[in-house]
């Protein structure tokens, strides 16, 4: 007999439908997914044709159009009365947390108490919200079956914000990862030169990718202008990628960002297109360096991905793994982003040691959706 979960999530991420294609989906889960920053149609062909549900929200709402906060209220009332009529519901997951998205979702566990419902917290969530929207939400998370993190170091953050009680119920666990596969399949039949020769670029200049979205906390800037720092001649003889295919793309900032990269003397390529996994194995396997330079992170997937692919990793000393010092992975700190071009110089004329790479393997035994999957499916009993 199958089950039914509501997921208050965001339609158009791949993290989303990933976690359906890999997780609920094999295991005899009918879904319905309520997408929590508006419908968008990238993945609607994919969801139409594995019968999954995603809710339309229609109302208007004309008479509170001008007053935010009970407008927030009204359409959470609204939506929570049609999702009901989507019912009964065996589970409820909200994927990361905002005090709107878990009144959603406290309003349908009332109305289906015997559903597990489970928030997780995605990262920024808990890590760059204000001190009142944690609050906000805390009220909601001291009343939900299970909350889930995915670093170690969050959970004594959410002992810290939210208190015991949430901190008793709070679960490590971890996303599972596709694009091993994808490594594995392009790297059996195309050596790092070919993956460079697939986005144009030169198959004998090292290739440095720096960040992985569109945001600005990525520092794509500083970054940038750190690298004016190094010689020219060093400079000529790389390439520099960025990946700007999601996140925030605000049009002033990628303009600044392509201005900034174009007048270096290496050989830029910003990246804005969609990357599906065969074109992200690629990019990853092409690249010699990777700089992570961001505020927070849970673990990026693409941090582990890069990794995984071979590239030398220099990141911010404040971005701390618990799960690499686990496996024994190296990378590069660094402080200041003045320390960067420096670093990376140092970086590209270094080789990985058969022992890293063996250690490097290790992710995909661990972070598979095969490994991780059970311990998502148990917070459904």
């Amino acid at each position: 007999m199958s089950k039914r979960i509501l997921m208050i999530a965001d339609a158009a991420g791949f993290w989303t439908k990933r976690y359906i294609e890999n997780l609920l989906l094999p295991n005899g889960w009918e879904v319905v997914l309520f997408p929590i920053w508006g419908r968008e149609t990238r993945f609607e062909e994919y969801y139409r044709e594995n019968g999954v549900t995603v809710y339309t929200d229609t109302h208007r709402l004309p008479l509170v159009r001008r007053i935010p906060r009970l407008r927030m209220w009204a359409r959470v009332w609204a939506n929570a009365r049609a999702l009901r009529k989507l019912g009964p519901f065996d589970a409820i997951h909200n994927h990361y947390l905002s005090q709107r998205d878990l009144a959603l979702g406290y309003n349908l566990h009332k109305a289906f108490p015997a559903a597990r419902w489970v928030c997780s917290l995605w990262g920024s969530d808990l890590l760059r919200s204000t001190g009142l929207e944690l609050k906000r939400m805390g009220r909601y998370l001291r009343r939900c079956d299970h909350v889930t993190v995915h670093s170690a170091l969050h959970v004594s953050r959410v002992r810290d914000v939210f208190g015991e009680s949430v901190a008793r119920k709070t679960a490590l666990v971890y996303f599972g990862q596709t694009i091993f596969a994808d490594i594995d399949r392009v790297r059996a039949t195309a050596d790092k030169a070919a993956c460079k020769a697939h986005f144009g670029l030169p198959t004998d200049r090292p290739v440095i990718c720096l960040g992985y979205n569109a945001s600005p906390t990525h520092q794509h800037l500083e970054l940038l202008r750190g690298l004016k720092a190094l010689p020219r001649e060093t400079l000529e003889g790389w390439s520099l990628v960025l990946q700007m295919t999601y996140g925030s793309l605000n049009d002033s900032y990628f303009g600044t960002v392509r201005e900034a990269a174009e007048a270096l003397p290496c050989q830029t390529l910003v990246l804005t297109e969609f990357m599906d996994g065969t074109e992200s194995a690629y990019l990853r396997l092409a690249a010699d360096a990777f700089v992570l330079a961001i505020p927070t992170d849970a673990f990026s997937a693409s941090l582990q991905e890069y990794l995984y692919a071979g590239a030398q990793v220099l990141r911010a000393q404040w971005l701390r793994y618990p799960q690499l010092e686990e496996l024994n992975i190296q990378t590069t700190p660094f402080s200041r982003l003045e320390e960067v071009p420096g670093l990376l110089t140092a970086a590209l004329g270094r080789a990985l040691s058969p022992q890293e790479k063996a250690n490097r393997a290790m992710l995909r035994e661990k972070y598979s959706w095969n490994n991780v999957s059970g311990g998502w499916l148990k917070l459904y009993e």
